[in-house]
């Protein structure tokens, strides 16, 4: 028994021929192979943001946070501070939790008191349940656009419904989502060039008519001129239409570069 043991241990694989019996035996090993490795593998989870997306969550929630609790604190403990920071702070606070604080501010408004009552700290907490809302959007906009597309394996049929053509240039077919998340980046910017055309040089605009120019609030509409060309940046480059990445990142730039100057110039007309 011995022996046995060791011959069977011993015996070598012959060699693989020509023949079309051992072609496709071959064949249907690889293919178990390839299922295992499938099965036993750890997938991506494609569920988890990128690193970048990541980042700028945490980014915005805690600046949120930061300057909402600011704003709680200085309301509620009335501190002596200069009118026009106040203003600023509110306003950023806001701007943060755009678009739905807009309306949320003006509903406030008509029952805003002073001190730190339970009335002012669940109103400044709306602004964080805005924040978290946001946040949930941007994560669902940026996996939904950033949903693999399955590239075939070596032996698989070429191009199918299952296995979209490639275009030329680094242009993927993810490019038909340009669509609706540069009208979606257009329609959230419409709110900060608003305020931006009331910041610049106040409510009768820069002509002097009316109530006359007013000054000191140019840096806010500098700030939502950012803001929106930030926005429509993350709009381009989020999509995956077009690799390399660092292409795709330098066209996000000047996409959203353009679209803050343009926006900037024409709410200061």
């Amino acid at each position: 028994m011995g022996n046995l043991g060791a011959k069977r241990a011993t015996i070598k694989v012959p060699a693989a021929c020509g023949c079309a019996g051992c072609i496709g035996s071959s064949r249907r090993v690889g293919q178990n192979d390839v299922k295992g490795s499938v099965v036993g593998g750890s997938r991506p989870n494609e569920r988890a943001l990128p690193r970048w997306a990541r980042t700028a969550v945490v980014v915005y929630l805690s600046v949120t946070v930061t300057v909402v609790v600011a704003a709680l604190l200085t309301r509620g403990f009335e501190l002596d501070l200069d009118a026009k920071f106040k203003e600023g702070m509110l306003l950023v606070m806001v701007v943060l939790t755009l678009p739905v604080s807009a309306a949320y501010f003006v509903i406030g408004t008509f029952g805003s008191g002073g001190g730190l009552g339970l009335t002012t700290v669940l109103y400044y907490a709306g602004y964080l349940l805005l924040a978290v809302v946001n946040a949930g959007v941007f994560r669902w906009i940026v996996l939904s656009t950033r949903k693999r597309i399955p590239v075939p394996a070596a032996g698989t049929p070429g191009a199918s419904p299952q296995y979209p053509p490639v275009t030329i240039r680094g242009v993927t077919p993810d490019v038909r989502k340009l669509l609706w998340t540069v009208p979606l980046a257009v329609l959230l910017s419409l709110p900060q060039w608003m305020v931006a055309g009331f910041a610049w040089c106040g409510i009768s605009g820069c002509s002097g008519g009316g109530f006359g120019v007013v000054t000191g609030t140019e840096w806010v509409a500098v700030i939502l001129s950012v803001v929106n060309g930030v926005i429509l940046a993350v709009a381009v480059f989020a999509v995956r239409w077009l690799y390399p990445t660092r292409k795709r990142a330098l066209i996000a730039l000047a996409a959203g570069t353009l679209f803050g100057l343009v926006g900037a110039a024409v709410t200061h007309g």
